[in-house]
């Protein structure tokens, strides 16, 4: 899988979310302004719900490159695309929410456990439960490429047509300086 379709269906999950979630009676945080957002769901910062999608890949290349972490394949999945990870961050995310009503972090995790949903680690569990099942990770299952290019095209559809949204109702800036949709 590639960067695109992580990124728009991280930010589709988180979007969604927050529109269900956000109409909890939890009051949003306020900026640094003092000024508190419509609801908890317009306070999400999706530039960092964007990365926190590509998270494990980022973690497992800086293991492979800044740790000389040797594999055979070169997308070989590791410690970012295991629960081990990826939970703990879930967990603190998820605390800062409850205990600051801060989403950012919570976006950024549930936007890297959307990445474990798409990949072909979903299809792996020595390496989504390691080292439960063992300490090696198995190569990674990569989908076939007809439906990889597939993804990928309707990822990017998803992402202009959301820039173009963004454009057309004069919020490209606020997202720009803010990461609102």
């Amino acid at each position: 899988m590639r960067s695109l379709p992580h990124v728009a269906i991280g930010c589709a999950t988180v979007w969604a979310g927050t529109r269900l979630l956000g109409r909890s009676s939890m009051p949003p945080r306020a900026d640094a302004n003092g000024r508190a957002p419509a609801s908890l769901a317009d306070s999400v910062d999706f530039r960092l719900v964007a990365a926190g999608s590509l998270l494990p890949d980022m973690f497992d290349r800086l293991l492979r490159s800044g740790f000389s972490v040797r594999t055979g394949n070169p997308d070989q999945h590791l410690l970012g695309h295991t629960l081990l990870f990826n939970v703990p961050v879930a967990f603190a995310g998820v605390s800062l929410l409850l205990r600051r009503r801060d989403p950012r972090l919570a976006g950024v995790a549930a936007a890297a456990l959307t990445h474990l949903l798409v990949d072909p680690v979903v299809r792996s569990p020595g390496t989504l439960f390691w080292p439960l099942l063992g300490l090696e990770f198995p190569a990674a299952r990569g989908l076939n490429r007809p439906l990889t290019a597939l993804t990928q095209l309707l990822a990017a559809l998803a992402i202009a047509a959301t820039a173009l949204r963004l454009i057309r109702s004069g919020r490209l800036q606020e997202f720009i300086s803010h990461g609102h949709l």
